[in-house]
Parts: C-alpha cells; structure tokens; sequence
C-alpha cells in the first residue's frame, strides 16, 4: 500500500484523507464495531502470553460482555514488576521499543511502556492524521504537506514517547529535522532549541511539535531576546540574514520584541500535554498559528485529536478499547477501595459527563483495562457542523491522587511526604492542590499547618521546593527547563485542622481536596489568627 509521501507526490489527496482522517466520517455505530473487532483479536493475543493468564486465568473472555465483566481493572502497580526490568517475556507480543513516562519519583521513577512495531504504525498513523489536520487551514482534502518540509524538532528523544514519532514517520513521509535526529539526541534542551532556531533562520520552518509547556517557553524565550548575533557554525547566511531583517522589521512596526511569527509562517503546529488548554492562546501570539491539541500518553499512545474546526476532540477507533468510569464511580471507589467501579462505553456517555478513562491496548499491546489516571469530558455527543457522529471531548486533569504540572512531572502524596520529612518541616497536617497563577501556569500549592512556628512561608517553600527536585528530576526540570518555580505554600495557623476536623465529619482527601474544603481551612486559618476582644483590651 502506498504510504503518504508516495500518496502527496501523485496529488491524491481523497485517498490521504480517507486513508488517515476517514475516521472522523465514522458513525457511532461503525466506531463500536471497530473496536470490538480489534478487542476480540487483543483478547486471543493476550490469551498466549504470561500477563494474559495472570488477567484470565483459564476463563478467556469470548465476548465484550465477558471480558468487562471478568477481567479486573489494572493500574501500573500491577505492570510494574514486571515492566520495571522490560521483562519482554510477559508480553504478547515483543516490542519494537519501550518508551518511558515519570511515576512516583524516588525508588520509583519511571514507568515503562512496551511498543509493538504495529503499535508504533498504529500510533504514526494517528499522527500523521493530527497533522493533516493542522496544516489542512480548516479545509477537507486539503494537503498542504509537501516532502523535505522543515521540521522544527521540539520533540523529547527516545525513549520518551515524542521520540518514536521521526522514526516512525520516516516510512510515510520524508521532513528535514531541525535538527537532524542524530544531532537532536545528543544534545541538551537549550542547545536543541537554539540550534533548531539557528538552522530555522537558513533553511525556514514549516511544522512544529512539541509538549504544550515547551512550545510557550520557546515562544517566551524569544519573546525575552532574541540576539541577531547568532550563527550557524560561526557564519549567518544571506537567507537567514534576510529572513531574520523581515522579522524584525514586522517586530519594530508593532513596537515589540521579535516573535517567532515575525519571522516564519509555520504550516501547522500540533501539540500536547496536561495543560494545554493553558497554553493555546499565547502559543498562537508568538507563533501566529492556532495549534492543534491532541491527547496522548505513554501507555496509551494518541488517543484523540482535534480536527478541522480546532474544538472537541475525536477519538481514534483503532488504538485503544474505550471505557469510561462516571464521577460517582470513581468516588465511590476513591471513598472505599474495594468497590468495584461500572464502566460505559463510547456510545453510552452523556454529555457533559466527565469520566476517568480505561484503555485496553490494541496491536499486541499489554495494557489491558488500564485506569490511566487521566478525567475527561465528554462536551457533546457529535458535532453536528463538521458531521462528525461519535462524542466529542476535552482533557480536564489528573485524577485527584496526583497532581500534574506542565506533562512534565506528576507529583504524588508519598512524594511530598519524603520531601516534607527530609526538609524537617514538623508539621500536624498538610494538603496540596493545582493552583493557576495570573499567567495562566499551573503550580503545586501546599497549605501547612506546622506544630510550632518554626518556619516562615519562604523558607518552608524554598526547602520544598529543593528537596522535592531532590527526588524528582522531571521537577528539577521544570525550573531548568521552563524557567519556572512552580511551588506556593501557605500557613494554617495553629489549630486549624483540629477546628476543620470538629465541624466536618466528611473525610478530606490530603491531595487535590476540593476548592470549597481548601476555602474553608484558609477562613478557619484566618479567624484563629484574629484576636479576641479580651486580647484588644490587654
């Protein structure tokens, strides 16, 4: 079968579309057929491998019904023995790569994730369609893709999961990367940036991909200063010369720094990432595109992507089986682990509705009724100006047992507990929720009641703030990276949580409790610290 650059070299653009964005012409009811199709083949996969006996013992599922009903649902607690050493002999298929994500930090790192070299087709090919879809300018059949197009390399190399994507594009479509793969992995974030921009100036930029979090800070990066004197090898080209005296013409005419868009006009941008909705906005200001968002994850691959009206996301029918655990379940669950939360399919939710997702891998993967840790809302059932039949969706957050930051690193309540005891911050209770600031950047906020002051605000904050980097180096990152402190701490005054505690009797979850809890503590907080009339008169 004709691959995409052999489809874009002959013109055909109905079969491009059809071959990778025909999914989004799907009926609700051609989805659901989909996906049982491909679970029954997972199924029997599974069923000859190590991992799949431990999930069916000598009961294989012989239908969808079966399968729900039967098989238990899993977190990565239940991979890790065996994922943690890329133990390839579970596995119901060997894997073409393992791809790596962060988990709980300390003893535990890392998560890995095992990728067939169908997975990784599968997974192209849903990429490939997100992007036909930011460069298409909002028009069906458009290809505006055209082979040696500029690739700015925004991308984190393997094994994180962006660094499957130029490997396994080079199959369907030929892009100049900037910088070239080999170069790219070899060198640091700052460096790899700098030089992509170096060879931007010469050679122009038609494509960019990257983490949300990393596509602002570039943006913002160039928004601080970008020196003309830079040069590629020691010598600037007339080309880059030109292009970058057109960019700051454009720049002095609105009487402002030089922005990314001054100086390129970019075909498309997809991006990513936990906080992306954050980010849309200024990453269109500084790259005067309108990027494209499509959810991802390590163990799930691309899941869904917006398409040619940049709104709800549609799901891919042939990457991942689809479930969904409702709110009420998963309080349920979260008040009392042993219960057993119901699913929904696809074409059993509501909109409106916002749901924990469970993916099943399909193509020989090895997550099986995975509870991904991500909640999502299911914002209409179709969107009817597009044609599009199957629900549409948005990425809402975490769950509320970690607390993500940028898709950089997930911050977790053992986590916090090592680096409040290794800061020697001696305190009665604390809790930890996602605050966003005035600039739109999501921080860790934690309100701390201490035993005995000891500790001003500032100090407690910058002793957490190292010692959580200590033990996690994606949140180290943040700050290297991003140029960011993504940390806020408040003080409870003495006594608050005795005084909460006596006026509720509902439990409140140490992290991510809810707004109107974490309102209540500051009030009691506040009305503890205000002295008493007896106090004034003295």
């Amino acid at each position: 079968m004709s691959n995409l650059q052999d489809l874009v070299s002959k013109g055909d653009n109905n079969t491009i579309w059809q071959k990778y964005c025909g999914f989004i012409d799907l009926s609700l009811e051609e989805f659901m057929e989909i996906q049982e199709s491909l679970l029954l083949e997972q199924i029997e996969q599974l069923d000859r491998s190590k991992l799949g006996k431990i999930l069916f013992g000598n009961n294989k599922p012989k239908s969808i019904e079966e399968f729900r009903k039967n098989v238990p649902l899993t977190t990565y607690d239940f991979y890790d023995p065996y994922f943690n050493n890329q133990d390839d002999s579970m596995l119901p298929e060997k894997p073409q790569y393992w791809i790596c994500t962060t988990w709980k930090g300390g003893t535990h790192p890392y998560k890995w994730a095992p990728y067939t070299s169908s997975m990784v087709k599968e997974n192209i090919k849903a990429f490939i369609a997100s992007l036909l879809f930011a460069t298409c300018n909002g028009k069906k059949f458009n290809v505006t893709m055209k082979p040696k197009d500029k690739f700015l390399y925004g991308m984190a190399p393997l094994p994180y999961f962006t660094g499957i994507v130029p490997y396994g594009l080079k199959h369907e479509f030929e892009f100049e990367y900037l910088p070239d793969i080999q170069t790219a992995e070899n060198i640091g974030f700052e460096e790899r940036n700098m030089l992509g921009f170096q060879l931007g100036l010469e050679k122009g930029i038609d494509i960019f991909f990257g983490v949300s979090s990393v596509l602002l800070r570039i943006g913002e990066k160039f928004q601080e200063g970008f020196s003309s004197n830079k040069t590629i090898n020691g010598k600037k080209s007339l080309k880059a010369s030109l292009r970058l005296l057109k960019g700051l013409i454009k720049s002095k005419l609105h009487r402002r720094n030089i922005l990314p868009k001054d100086i390129w006009k970019l075909k498309g941008i997809v991006c990513g990432g936990t906080d992306t909705r954050l980010y849309k906005d200024k990453i269109e200001s500084y790259w005067g595109v309108k990027p494209l968002e499509a959810y991802a994850g390590t163990e799930i691959s691309i899941v869904a992507t917006q398409t040619l009206n940049y709104k709800g996301l549609t799901f891919f029918p042939d990457v991942n089986f689809l479930e969904f655990i409702s709110e009420g379940e998963s309080h349920k669950n979260l008040i009392d682990p042993s219960y057993k939360p119901k699913t929904l399919l696809l074409n059993e939710v509501e909109a409106g509705g916002i749901y924990e997702l469970v993916t099943t891998k399909f193509k020989g993967g090895a997550f099986v009724r995975y509870r991904v840790g991500d909640l999502i809302k299911i914002i209409s059932l179709t969107d009817k100006k597009l044609g599009i039949k199957v629900p549409q969706m948005e990425y809402v957050d975490r769950v509320n047992s970690i607390i993500d930051l940028s898709a950089f690193t997930r911050i977790s309540e053992g986590l916090l507990s090592k680096a409040i005891k290794l800061a020697s911050i001696d305190c009665n209770k604390w809790f930890a929720s996602k605050g966003i600031n005035a600039n739109n950047e999501p921080y860790l906020h934690l309100h701390i009641e201490q035993n005995q002051i000891k500790l001003t605000q500032e100090e407690i904050k910058e002793l957490l703030h190292y010692y959580i980097g200590e033990l996690d180096d994606d949140y180290k990152n943040l700050e290297s990276m991003l140029g960011r402190k993504p940390i806020e701490v408040t003080l409870l005054s003495m006594g608050t949580w005795k005084k909460f505690r006596d006026m509720n009797k509902d439990q409140i979850n140490t992290i991510n409790p809810k707004q109107s809890e974490i309102a209540q503590l500051v009030t009691v907080s506040e009305r503890l610290t205000i002295p008493t009339s007896k106090e004034l008169i003295s």
